[in-house]
């Protein structure tokens, strides 16, 4: 290797430390680390050394993983192992659910069939309140005019209202 080539290399190496963020060096410090969690006799503290930072991200499990997998394999078995991998997920996921017991079931079952039930009746009077008074307008078209009247009047006073009250924050 020339002389010239080594230096270019070493002006490359401090151009580019310029730009990279370097930690100070820092010695290696003893944190104590206690558990409240348990009720053990011994009083003494767990220590743990932290060293210095690398200054870069380590790639985690998951990116490291899907590298191995794409590279190996063809055509057909790439798309075979990804959905045995899909249903392993799954079937490790549903072993983490915590499931409801009996009477949990039933009464938030009961909850869901009591809310749905009374909506139904509630947006069923609403329907056929509309649907009467559609009617009544189609016959008399004064009826239409004095609604719209009456929903625009509802709208001002709730504007007007919420204009005076201004809040705090």
């Amino acid at each position: 290797m020339s002389a010239e080539h080594k230096t270019l290399d070493n002006n490359s190496k401090r151009r580019r430390g310029k730009f990279r963020r370097e930690a100070p060096e820092a010695p290696v410090q003893n944190i104590e680390v206690t558990d409240d969690l348990e009720d053990d006799d011994d009083e003494e503290g767990l220590t743990r050394g932290l060293t210095e930072r690398k200054g870069r991200a380590t790639p985690g499990r998951r990116a490291q993983e899907v590298e191995v997998s794409k590279s190996e394999g063809n055509f057909i078995t790439r798309p075979i192992r990804g959905l045995r991998e899909y249903l392993e997920g799954v079937r490790s996921e549903i072993q983490k659910v915590v499931w409801p017991s009996r009477e949990e079931t039933r009464r938030l079952t009961g909850i869901v069939l009591s809310v749905t039930i009374v909506s139904a009746l509630v947006l069923g009077i609403i329907s056929l309140l509309f649907n009467e008074l559609f009617a009544l307008g189609l016959r008399n078209p004064l009826v239409f005019g004095i609604v719209f009247v009456l929903i625009l009047g509802a709208f001002l006073y709730y504007l007007r209202r919420n204009s005076r009250q201004t809040s705090s924050f």
